[in-house]
């Protein structure tokens, strides 16, 4: 490479004879490993800063690699390879992290030239960052970060990060607030009565048409049962057995909350016609509603153990 171009006060800092010796050896060695100088120093500096992105594009390239061949590897297969090959880990966990960093981003991002131009050290920074808070950083603040030195873009970066967590923090809090605020503007009541009385209702409505569903194909399955004295006896007193104690336990169950639901509100609510309960449209409406849906679930359950057996 030449100086021609180079201003004197540009090359004070080297003799002539140094200058020349720095350049030979420099020539040699690129020679050696098979590299052709540039000629001009514009062609130089356009030669590093294309070098530099095409080191950012391996860097990506090794992290996709790196993470391909870790989720293709049984557990300690992949540290096991580095310690074979003598690949350093903390590098390659740094060549993850900006595979990661890309593939979190949107395609526009990745094609930014700022993060294109942006040195090794200053993208892994900026990696570390939550995928949201690169996302919220457009064309000119990705070429001020690109144009810090690197201890100050590290304070930048920790700025950001603090934000982040602030912006966290705030959310979280909100929520909280959203979550205590629909507590406490809970509805009260339902169809004109408390919210408990009214639950109580609709889904009593729906157990009752499942209960008496399954009650009346139980008592024809019984029926048939006893009708069928072909059979063999022990068999038929082994279903016997079983359906009497289903229903035994069901129906103790039953006597029990019944009787404490009298003994708290007293017999006289419960006995006669004029104590059956009066439902209003819109509760009759949900509670119908309901039940259908209980139903439907019902039937194919039903249904399919049927299939099964």
């Amino acid at each position: 490479m030449t100086i021609k171009d180079q201003e004197p006060s540009e090359i004070q800092v080297f003799s002539a004879e140094e200058q020349q010796q720095l350049t030979s050896k420099i020539e040699t060695m690129a020679g050696q490993i098979n590299f052709v100088m540039p000629q001009s120093i514009e062609e130089a500096w356009q030669l590093v800063v294309r070098m530099e992105e095409q080191a950012l594009i391996d860097t990506a390239k090794r992290g996709l690699v790196y993470m391909s061949l870790k989720v293709n590897s049984q557990h300690g297969e992949f540290e096991n390879k580095l310690r074979d090959y003598s690949l350093a880990p903390r590098t390659v966990r740094e060549s993850m992290t900006v595979a990661k960093m890309f593939l979190s981003l949107p395609e526009s991002k990745r094609r930014t030239s700022a993060v294109l131009n942006m040195n090794k050290s200053k993208l892994i920074e900026m990696a570390r960052l939550p995928v949201e808070t690169v996302e919220a950083l457009d064309e000119d603040d990705l070429e001020t970060l690109n144009e810090l030195s690197v201890r100050e873009f590290r304070k930048e970066i920790k700025k950001l990060k603090e934000k982040q967590t602030d912006i966290e923090e705030q959310n979280a809090t909100l929520i909280n607030a959203l979550e205590n605020e629909r507590l406490h503007k809970a509805p009260k009541q339902m169809y004109g009565i408390p919210t408990l009385c009214a639950q109580v209702r609709k889904e009593a409505f729906a157990h009752s048409s499942i209960v008496n569903e399954s009650l009346e194909q139980n008592i024809s399955e019984i029926e048939a049962l006893i009708q069928q004295r072909d059979l063999d006896l022990d068999a038929r007193i082994g279903a016997a057995q079983t359906v009497y104690h289903l229903w035994l336990g069901v129906n103790l169950r039953i006597t029990k909350v019944l009787k404490s639901v009298v003994a708290e509100f007293g017999d006289e609510h419960f006995a006669g016609p004029e104590t059956l309960p009066a439902f209003s449209e819109d509760e009759w409406q949900d509670a119908q509603a309901n039940r259908e849906f209980m139903m439907a679930q019902y039937s194919d359950r039903y249904h399919t153990r049927k299939g099964d057996k």
